[in-house]
């Protein structure tokens, strides 16, 4: 039923220093983890931990295909690259365990092309009607700006339900084309509609105006929580008090979180956001990206509140 797309895939690498992380210091490392990332991958993750159906597709180097592959697999995750033969990046994270970090993120792919025919045909051989396409991340430094504009144009013909999770350009394009679901961050959307969104009610007014040509609306808003809004409906939920460790992969535990409950039946409601920011909480307090477990999330869900 899921399938999550990522041309510009990382593997993520948290690097825990003793505290206090300083700039132009010389920082000592505690504990190096590295876990298959970007953020479809992470979508899936989460997706899988609910107990659903998701195949993981995307870019990837070819050498990395079986790190990836026997951490996704035991996961539950279907395993459906594209590989290509030049090394995956890898992301680097540094943190000291005391709320401060560090994201050092690398371009992807600089050296591969674009191909849109053979982009294109992978991407239909991953997909069937009904099926639930998330698209996420950044795109291969040679890829065009309107890439995921041209894979939504190619789900909806297919009767593909479209998910879009990106930044920049590429998301300001995307969302000519109308994608079902869309999960900016606040400066994203704010980047997008060139205005800052300084209240609440600003929110509310942008939200009212998306829905009309988006089915779905997450707006991440960092650890105040996230904003949701659909068919009418518009909901705040407040993210629970966690302990910061690494903030990686939080927007993607939150969004996948989310397409677990609100697909098939495709109605939000206030125990549906509750979990996704849950799930978001849940993915900051442990370092790299690991699979959030279920019953924490339940736990932290227990205590947000939706209004």
């Amino acid at each position: 039923m899921f399938v999550t797309l990522t041309l510009n895939p990382a593997i993520d690498e948290t690097l825990t220093v003793k505290a206090p992380l300083i700039i132009g210091s010389i920082c000592t490392v505690t504990e190096e983890i590295r876990t298959p990332g970007g953020k479809g991958v992470n979508v899936a993750k989460m997706i899988a931990a609910n107990g659903k159906s998701v195949t993981a597709g995307g870019l990837l180097g070819q050498s990395d295909c079986p790190f990836y592959e026997r951490a996704l697999t035991s996961a539950g995750i279907t395993c459906r690259f594209l590989t290509v033969p030049f090394a995956t990046r890898i992301n680097t994270m540094l943190t000291d365990g005391a709320g401060h970090e560090l994201k050092l993120n690398k371009p992807g792919f600089p050296e591969l092309d674009f191909d849109e025919a053979a982009l294109l045909h992978y991407a239909a051989s991953l997909t069937g009607t009904g099926t639930v396409v998330v698209m996420s991340g950044s795109l291969p430094a040679r890829f065009p700006t309107d890439t995921y504009a041209r894979l939504i144009r190619l789900f909806r013909k297919i009767g593909c339900t479209t998910v879009l999770d990106t930044s920049g350009p590429a998301l300001t394009v995307g969302l000519a084309e109308k994608p079902d679901v869309i999960k900016p961050n606040r400066h994203e959307l704010e980047s997008v509609l060139n205005r800052q969104l300084k209240s609440e009610q600003a929110v509310k007014e942008v939200l009212r105006d998306l829905m009309t040509r988006h089915e779905a609306i997450i707006m991440s808003d960092g650890p105040a929580g996230a904003w949701f809004a659909s068919r009418g409906t518009i909901l705040f939920a407040t993210a629970p008090e966690v302990t910061l460790v690494d903030t990686t992969g939080a927007g993607d535990t939150l969004l996948g979180q989310f397409c677990a409950d609100y697909f098939p039946d495709r109605v939000l409601t206030s125990e549906i956001a509750a979990r996704a920011v849950a799930a978001g909480s849940a993915a900051v307090e442990q370092r790299g990206t690991p699979i959030i477990g279920i019953d924490r999330m339940r736990a932290l869900a227990a205590t947000v509140k939706v209004r």
